[in-house]
C-alpha cells in the first residue's frame, strides 16, 4: 500500500537519459528518421485537409530556422508568438528551437498592453503574431512564408547551417518562457527547459496508449503547456495531427478528421459531450481532460458513449503533465497517478509538492517568486491542495493560492480583480466568481445605482483580460455579514460566495449567452 502522503511514478528515470533526445529539435530528427513519409500534420484548406508528411515538416522547419538565424536569432535569443494554433505557428515554433532559440508563447486572447509587456520582460527579439501589436520586431504570420524564402536561400550556401544550431543544443537549454498569473494579478514567466519540455512526451508515450496509428486534433493554444505536450508528443510517438486552433471549429472538426483522441479543457468537453459517437467522427476511443476540474456528469456521458475521460494534472511550472490516469489505470475523481520520473508529496499544509524533470528552472528575473515556488531539495510547492489515495491516485481539493481556474483553462486572480474595482468603484466591494465556470461573473456589495455599477464594471473591464471580465452582476444592497469579513474589512470570498450560492447559480442559469457574445447582464437584491 502507498504512503498516503507520498508517492512517485515508476523509479525509471525519464531524464534524456533514456535513450531518447531531450531536445526538441533532437525529436522532431528522431521522428523524421523513423517515419519520413507518414503524415505528421493536417491543416484545413477550403473544404479539404491538406497533408504535410514528417519530411515536409523537417524541410519547412529547416528552411524558417534558417531564415530566423539569418535575422539574429541564436542560442538564447527569444521569440514570441501571439497567434492562433495554426499549422504555420506550429511550423514557427519547431523552427525557433532549431534556431537555437527559445519561444515565449503568448494567448492570443491576451489584451496589447499585456502582449507588450511580455514580449519587453522577455527580450524578445521577433515577435510572430496574426493580429497587429504595437511593439517593435514584429512579424506578422503571412510574412514567414518570406522568412522561409530567406532561409533556402540561407541553406543553398550553408546547407548546414540549422545542423550547427541543432548540435549546439543540450538539454538543460531554455525551449520556452510562458508567462502565468501571480496571485496579484502580474504574470510571472516560467523557465522551461529542453529536459522538461520533452520529458512530458517521453513520459506519455511510455504509457502505451498512443502510438503512430493515432491521429489527434489539435485545438488548445500552444501558450497552453496541455496544447504545448501534445504538440511534442506527437512528434515523439509519431502521432499525426489535425491542427486547427478555432474552438468554435471544434464540432465540425470532429467529424471530419475523426481523431482517435482529444485533448481538451471541461470548458469544450462540456459542449461536445452532448453528441453522439458518429458526431465525434465515431473513431474516439478516449478523451484527456486537463487544465481544471471535470464535472461526473460529463465523464457520465462519454462513458455512456463508450469514450473514457482520463484527467490529468499538470501546470505551467512542470511543463505539462505530471500525474495521469491511463487506460487499465483509471479511477474518476481522480486525476491519476505521477507519470514515470515524477514524484509527488504533501506537504504538512496539505499542499501538493512536485519533483520532475519537468519542473522549470525558475521564474525569469523575479527571485522572491522563485525561491516561494522551489524549495532546496528541488520540489515545486504548486499551490494546489491535494490527497493522495492509498493506491497512490492523486485527488486535487482546492487551492492555497488565490486564483482560480474557469472551466476554459484560465487563471483568475479574485483579489486581484476586487483591488482594482475599489480603485473604479470605491466605497463599494466586488467578490468574483467562476471557479470551473466558463466566465466570470461578481457580486457587487453597494448602495450605488446600477448605472454606476455598469460603468465601473467597463472600466475594469478594459483593464482585464478577456477571461476575467464580468460578464454578469448583481448589486447587493446591504453590505456584507460581519462573519464574512476579515480583519481589514474586506470579504472573504469563500463564504461570501457560499452565503450567495443561489444567486450566483442563477446568474449562470440565465445568463448562458453572456459568456458567448461578451454582453453584460444585471440585476438587484
Amino acid at each position: 500500500m502507498a504512503d498516503p502522503r507520498s508517492t512517485t511514478g515508476t523509479a525509471t528515470a525519464i531524464d534524456g537519459r533514456d535513450g531518447f533526445p531531450a531536445t526538441v529539435p533532437g525529436l522532431l530528427l528522431d521522428r523524421v528518421s523513423r517515419s519520413p513519409d507518414s503524415v505528421a500534420y493536417l491543416r484545413p484548406d477550403g473544404e479539404r485537409w491538406r497533408p504535410s508528411t514528417w519530411t515536409d515538416v523537417r524541410r519547412e522547419v529547416f528552411d524558417l530556422a534558417a531564415g530566423l538565424i539569418g535575422r539574429g536569432v541564436d542560442a538564447g535569443s527569444r521569440v514570441a508568438i501571439c497567434a492562433t494554433t495554426c499549422y504555420r505557428t506550429v511550423v514557427a515554433d519547431l523552427a525557433i528551437a532549431c534556431a537555437g532559440g527559445a519561444t515565449v508563447p503568448i494567448y492570443p486572447a491576451t489584451r496589447d498592453d499585456e502582449v507588450r509587456a511580455q514580449i519587453r520582460r522577455a527580450h524578445a527579439v521577433l515577435t510572430v503574431t496574426d493580429r497587429p501589436v504595437a511593439a517593435t520586431d514584429i512579424l506578422g504570420i503571412d510574412g514567414l512564408d518570406e522568412l522561409a524564402t530567406e532561409g533556402r536561400r540561407l541553406l543553398r550556401t550553408d546547407p548546414g547551417l540549422v545542423e550547427r544550431s541543432i548540435a549546439a543544443l543540450s538539454p538543460d537549454d531554455e525551449a520556452a518562457l510562458i508567462y502565468t498569473a501571480c496571485e496579484d494579478g502580474r504574470t510571472k514567466g516560467a523557465c522551461l527547459t529542453h529536459r522538461g519540455t520533452t520529458y512530458g512526451a517521453r513520459a506519455v508515450a511510455q504509457t502505451g496508449m498512443i502510438s503512430s496509428s493515432d491521429r489527434q486534433l489539435l485545438w488548445l493554444p500552444l501558450a497552453h503547456v496541455f496544447g504545448r505536450s501534445l504538440l511534442l508528443m506527437a512528434v515523439h510517438t509519431g502521432v499525426s495531427t489535425a491542427v486547427d486552433g478555432r474552438a468554435d471549429r471544434v464540432t465540425a472538426n470532429l467529424r471530419t478528421v475523426r481523431p482517435t483522441f482529444l485533448g481538451s479543457v471541461p470548458h469544450v468537453l462540456e459542449k461536445i459531450s452532448r453528441l453522439e459517437r458518429d458526431e465525434l467522427g465515431g473513431r474516439l476511443r478516449f478523451v484527456i481532460s486537463g487544465s481544471a476540474r471535470l464535472s461526473e456528469a460529463v465523464a457520465r456521458r462519454f462513458e455512456r458513449l463508450g469514450v473514457p475521460v482520463l484527467e490529468c494534472y499538470g501546470i505551467t511550472e512542470t511543463s505539462g503533465p505530471s500525474c495521469a490516469n491511463l487506460l487499465g489505470a483509471h479511477r474518476p475523481g481522480t486525476v491519476g497517478r505521477p507519470l514515470r520520473g515524477t514524484e509527488v508529496r504533501i506537504a504538512d499544509t496539505g499542499e501538493l509538492l512536485i519533483r520532475s524533470p519537468g519542473v522549470m528552472t525558475g521564474y525569469h528575473d523575479d527571485p522572491a517568486e522563485t525561491a516561494a515556488a522551489l524549495d532546496a531539495e528541488g520540489w515545486f510547492h504548486t499551490g494546489d491542495l491535494a490527497e493522495i489515495d492509498a493506491d497512490g491516485f492523486v485527488v486535487v481539493t482546492g487551492h492555497r493560492k488565490d486564483t482560480f481556474k474557469t472551466s476554459t483553462g484560465k487563471y483568475v486572480g479574485p483579489t486581484a480583480l476586487a483591488d482594482r474595482w475599489r480603485r473604479v468603484c470605491p466605497g463599494s466591494e466586488l467578490v468574483v466568481a467562476g471557479e470551473l465556470r466558463p466566465y466570470c461573473v461578481g457580486l457587487v456589495f453597494t448602495t450605488a445605482p446600477e448605472s454606476v455599477v455598469a460603468a465601473a464594471l467597463e472600466q475594469l473591464d478594459a483593464r482585464s483580460d478577456p477571461w476575467e471580465r464580468i460578464r454578469r452582476f448583481v448589486t447587493v444592497s446591504a453590505p456584507p455579514e460581519a462573519d464574512d469579513l476579515d480583519p481589514t474589512g474586506r470579504p472573504i470570498r469563500d463564504r461570501v460566495l457560499a452565503r450567495y450560492a443561489r444567486l450566483v447559480d442563477e446568474m449562470y442559469a440565465n445568463g448562458r449567452r453572456a459568456g458567448q457574445d461578451g454582453s453584460r447582464q444585471s440585476n438587484a437584491v
